[in-house]
């Protein structure tokens, strides 16, 4: 039974493999005669191809003629493309940008933006007026004149009865420093 199933397979194999040859594609009859739509079809074909091959044979004549000069780029005047359009970020760490510090030497009211800091007390005496910072984890600070508050190299310029008037460094699209001066006031709970 087996010798029988393997040698029908390859019958079938070797049979399929003959219909794949160039000479199946011929007609098997020498007496058989093409129809009149298959000779028509090869003489359009034909007539094509020659006239593809006429017009190529021009084509490469006229190429002498109007031998073009090989492209050359200059780019003399003309904006490096690979350079950023906001901002050349060497200027940021020449200035001393905040993310160019080491974050292990802030001082803790340093690490937190100015939004997140609460103003809860401020004290006005003769010597020198002091104010309470709260973080938001609920530890408060005692800051004065020239003590560093907020990531972007913000000092208190001065502390007022209604609150603390506080200047930053801040870097605009360009790369360039900024100064903008905050206030931070008392919220009052009713």
């Amino acid at each position: 039974m087996r010798y029988l199933l393997r040698s029908i397979t390859v019958l079938c194999f070797i049979i399929a493999l003959a219909g794949c040859t160039p000479d199946s594609q011929q007609p098997q009859n020498a007496d058989a005669q093409p129809s009149p739509n298959s000779v028509a079809r090869r003489a359009s074909k034909k007539k094509a191809m020659t006239e593809k091959a006429a017009v190529s044979e021009v084509a490469a004549e006229k190429q002498p003629q109007q031998e073009k000069a090989p492209y050359s780029y200059t780019s003399a005047g003309k904006p490096d493309p690979f350079n950023p359009l906001i901002a050349d970020p060497s200027i940021k760490l020449k200035a001393g940008a905040p993310e160019s510090r080491n974050k292990e030497f802030l001082t803790p009211l340093q690490k937190y933006e100015l939004k997140d800091l609460k103003l809860v007390a401020v004290v006005v005496s003769e010597r020198e007026p002091t104010a309470m910072l709260e973080d938001p984890t609920g530890y408060g600070y005692v800051v004065r004149k020239d003590t560093l508050v907020g990531p972007n190299d913000g000092i208190v310029v001065r502390v007022i009865p209604t609150g603390l008037i506080i200047k930053e460094k801040i870097y605009n699209s360009l790369g360039e420093v900024e100064t903008k001066i905050s206030t931070l006031t008392i919220q009052h709970v009713e």
